[in-house]
């Protein structure tokens, strides 16, 4: 990362509360805090840029072309916007399902939406569908949009810690597991030299940012 390209040092410096994040961590809680404490920092404007930068990048990625069903998360506080990508997916006609959890039991289920309207606000307000909307089964799948506090390059990823996606990721059969691609949108800050990793962690395949794709 190049920090040096960005005229704003407390934001895009690259140290945060007096933490180097270049490097590695090990406590996933730390990293979090960081990194979101950062997240929420960025100027609207700047957000709005980068935002679109990593949204053409997206549009213009072999994997959503060729993608028919995708799993992708409504966009929530200071998340890349994907409600336009759930938009323009919806116009190019692509089968369109977003996450619906249960917290007390860690379950998390695709359900395919038309349009972001009539959804209900979750007790942590994010939009999610109905439980009364069917969901579908995780091998149908051809793309999965992960969200993410943190990654590195060799596609590791630190969640918000409810752990509901690498579960998820294991209800798909083996010999479909690899052919989803599972891709990240990220900003360049949250992508870090290492992030902590456990045995029940799955990487995602690819990472797009507003400089760079990651494969």
């Amino acid at each position: 990362m190049n920090f040096s390209e960005s005229p704003n040092k407390e934001l895009y410096g690259n140290k945060i509360i007096g933490v180097n994040i270049m490097g590695n961590f090990n406590d996933k809680k730390m990293l979090r805090s960081e990194i979101l404490i950062k997240r929420n920092k960025i100027d609207i404007v700047e957000k709005e840029k980068m935002d679109k930068k990593i949204l053409d990048k997206f549009y213009d990625s072999e994997y959503y072309k060729k993608s028919k069903h995708i799993f992708i998360y409504i966009s929530y506080d200071s998340e890349i916007n994907t409600k336009e990508i759930i938009y323009n997916a919806l116009k190019d006609n692509k089968k369109i399902y977003v996450p619906r959890t249960e917290f007390k039991t860690r379950v998390m289920d695709a359900v395919e939406i038309t349009s972001l309207d009539n959804l209900i606000e979750s007790d942590y307000g994010i939009l999610e569908p109905s439980i009364r909307e069917p969901h579908i089964d995780p091998n149908e799948l051809d793309l999965i949009v992960v969200p993410g506090v943190a990654f590195d390059r060799n596609g590791g990823r630190v969640g918000y810690g409810a752990g509901f996606y690498d579960r998820y990721f294991k209800k798909i059969s083996e010999d479909k597991r690899e052919k989803v691609i599972k891709l990240a949108l990220a900003y360049d800050f949250q992508v870090l030299e290492k992030v902590p990793m456990n045995e029940q962690d799955i990487p995602v395949s690819y990472i797009i940012t507003e400089k760079e794709f990651i494969i």
